[in-house]
């Protein structure tokens, strides 16, 4: 089992790291932000809502972000990372109104055929990875895809802010 579980994982983030050019783009977007007079503001869907925390708080937290609370404190200089393990109704009304204010934001999500986001990152775990001796499967790490993609950012923006000093 763990041998399946991790070689699924490196299936996963080899999809992930196959995104390069894609998440180049997005960290440069979210460093224009932290560089210039706005915030980043960190949105959660599903269980990736449990990074908000995690992102704005935790001891390699991103500079200069914080949770969103409500879209009212917005402006052009803010960018919104969000994150979603399914590209539901919730998430599209959401994307909708930050379009509608013209505010540039970065989705990491599951591709759906739907998603026409400029600033999109394939979380890559669309279903569960690990058999079942009953056929079924197990195991969808959407929170082990999701902490990747942030720390590659997260490494990125570093890079890119240590370059601007």
């Amino acid at each position: 089992m763990i041998k399946i579980l991790g070689t699924q994982l490196n299936g996963i983030f080899q999809k992930i790291n196959a995104q390069e050019t894609e998440i180049d783009i997005a960290a440069r977007l979210l460093s224009q932000a932290i560089i210039g007079q706005g915030t980043v503001y960190v949105k959660g869907f599903g269980d990736l809502r449990y990074f908000e925390e995690f992102i704005t708080a935790g001891d390699e937290k991103l500079p200069d972000s914080e949770r969103m609370i409500t879209e009212s404190v917005l402006d052009k200089t803010d960018r919104v990372l969000i994150m979603a393990d399914h590209y539901d109704e919730a998430v599209i009304e959401y994307i909708t109104d930050l379009a509608e204010n013209d505010i540039d934001y970065v989705l990491v999500c599951n591709k759906d055929e739907r998603i026409d986001s400029m600033n999109f990152i394939d979380l890559s775990t669309p279903r569960a990875i690990v058999p079942t001796e009953d056929f079924s499967r197990i195991i969808t790490p959407h929170v082990m895809a999701m902490n990747y993609i942030y720390y590659i950012l997260f490494a990125t923006i570093k890079e890119m802010l240590d370059e601007e000093e």
